[in-house]
Order: structure tokens, then C-alpha cells, then sequence
């Protein structure tokens, strides 16, 4: 299964995407699945949905922000040539500048009803990862999400902003008033689309207003040298703490985080 001829890859990725990924903070690449790899990973991400145990986002008094699997790559074949895709690895790796490591995936769902609208946040306090500056995601839809489906939003070069240690925990329009004027671009895609975006950049999404489910990848890689930086005393149990058989200030260097792309 191949993606067409003018289809993106690290090799043809322009030095124009190059420096808007790191002035901007994301970039969209399209059709980095062909038609059958998306039919084929949606297939096999609704049965994990429906089978799987689920982790939720809730917010009081608004509803439900998204559901998601945790590490959905353990659990199929499929959705790990998906967290490891060569195409989204290699342009990962490019975007980045360095060798990278996957530090987690999860299957997202925003529900077709009692849903609500992702709140502005940046990932970056939530990982335990020393530095940040080469973290970024993969966000890979696996069905066709317009604005009225929740796609993303963005705050161009809100990722150069100074990072607080609680900002996982804090609005950022809080951390940094400045934000509340500087413009944000919402980005649709197509199935089988991909966005990438620094994990210290301010982002959302809509709620979904449709009778589909919104079903989609998310995948976070590292710089292959990260090192272990555990939570403060006293975080919030929200901070994504759990590396197993890892001391602090050790790298992630065990085959639960595999090198990625033209390291791997």
C-alpha cells in the first residue's frame, strides 16, 4: 500500500515547511496514508474502542472532552506500523532535526453526543521528559475531521513563549495574557492528513457537531537522547508519570521507547 506520487515525504519535505514548522510551531502534511492504510487503521481503531478499556477527559458541567486508549500500539499489530510509520516518522525526524524515540500513542475519540470543545493547553508539563524543545506529536486523522468535527487550533509561535513549570495545570491565557490577541488557525483535514505540533505550543479543538466520531492517532516522539524528569512533589495526578524500569536522569533507553524513523 503506497500514498500517491505527490504525496509529502522526509525526503521531498521543502525547507519552506521546514522553517514554518519551527516558527510557527506545527505543520499539516497531507495524505501521509494511502486510501487502504486508513481503512485498514480505522477498522482496527473502532475495535479497539469498542473493546478496550477507556480513559476519559470529562469537564463539570460541560461534558466530555474526548475518550482515548492508552498505548494502542501494545495491543495491535496494526496501530504500531501506525505509531511507527515510516513516512510520519521520517518527517518527525526532519521536522525535529535529530533522532527520535516514541515516547507514547493514544487512540482518540471525540463522541457524537454530550461532547465538548478541547480547552487551550500545551503538552509539554505533562510529559516527564527533561527539555522539551525537540518533543512533538503526530496527530494523524483517521477519518475526515472539519471544523464542525473538533479539528485543531493552533497559536503560531506560541511554543517560543517562556514555559512554567504548572502550565499543564493553568489557563494559558493566564500564564501569558499576551496570548488573548495573537491569532489562532484552526486546521481541517482529510482522512489520513497529518498534523505535527511542538508539544510546548498553545492548541485546542472543537467540539464535534457531527454524527460521526472523530477518530484519530496521536503519537509523541522525543529527542533519542531524552532523559527521565519525573513529576514535582505535589503535581497534579494528571502529569503522564509512569516510566517503569527507568531511574531519573536516565534515558529512555529500553525497548518500550524504540528509536523511530532512519534511526530504527
Amino acid at each position: 500500500m503506497t500514498n500517491s506520487i505527490n504525496t509529502v515525504t522526509s525526503q521531498t519535505l521543502s525547507s519552506d515547511v521546514l522553517e514554518s514548522y519551527r516558527s510557527r510551531g506545527y505543520v499539516r502534511i497531507p495524505s501521509v496514508l494511502s486510501v487502504d492504510e486508513v481503512a485498514q487503521c480505522l477498522a482496527d481503531a473502532q475495535e479497539q474502542l469498542e473493546r478496550h478499556e477507556k480513559l476519559s477527559w470529562d469537564t463539570p458541567g460541560e461534558g466530555n472532552v474526548m475518550d482515548w486508549i492508552a498505548e494502542p500500539e501494545a495491543k495491535s499489530a496494526v496501530m504500531r506500523r501506525l505509531a511507527l510509520h515510516p513516512g510520519i516518522t521520517g518527517i518527525a525526524e526532519r521536522l525535529a532535526g535529530r533522532p527520535l524515540r516514541m515516547f507514547k500513542s493514544e487512540l482518540l475519540r471525540k463522541r457524537t453526543t454530550g461532547g465538548t470543545r478541547t480547552p487551550l493547553h500545551i503538552d509539554a508539563p505533562a510529559f516527564p521528559i527533561a527539555g522539551s524543545a525537540s518533543t512533538l506529536t503526530a496527530w494523524v486523522a483517521l477519518v475526515d475531521v472539519p471544523v464542525e468535527r473538533g479539528c485543531l487550533t493552533f497559536i503560531p509561535g506560541s511554543h517560543e513563549l517562556p514555559q512554567r513549570e504548572d502550565a499543564w495545570f493553568i489557563d494559558p491565557f493566564d500564564a501569558h495574557p499576551e496570548l488573548r490577541w495573537w491569532p489562532q488557525v484552526t486546521v481541517p483535514l482529510r482522512a489520513g492528513d497529518c498534523t505535527f505540533h511542538d508539544a510546548r505550543l498553545v492548541h485546542s479543538a472543537g467540539a464535534n457537531e457531527t454524527e460521526t466520531a472523530r477518530i484519530s492517532l496521536a503519537t509523541v516522539y522525543m529527542d533519542a537522547a531524552a532523559t527521565y524528569n519525573p513529576a514535582p512533589a505535589g503535581a497534579e495526578p494528571t502529569y503522564q508519570d509512569e516510566v517503569p524500569g527507568i531511574e531519573p536522569g536516565q534515558p529512555f533507553d529500553t525497548d518500550r521507547y524504540p528509536l523511530i524513523g532512519a534511526t530504527g
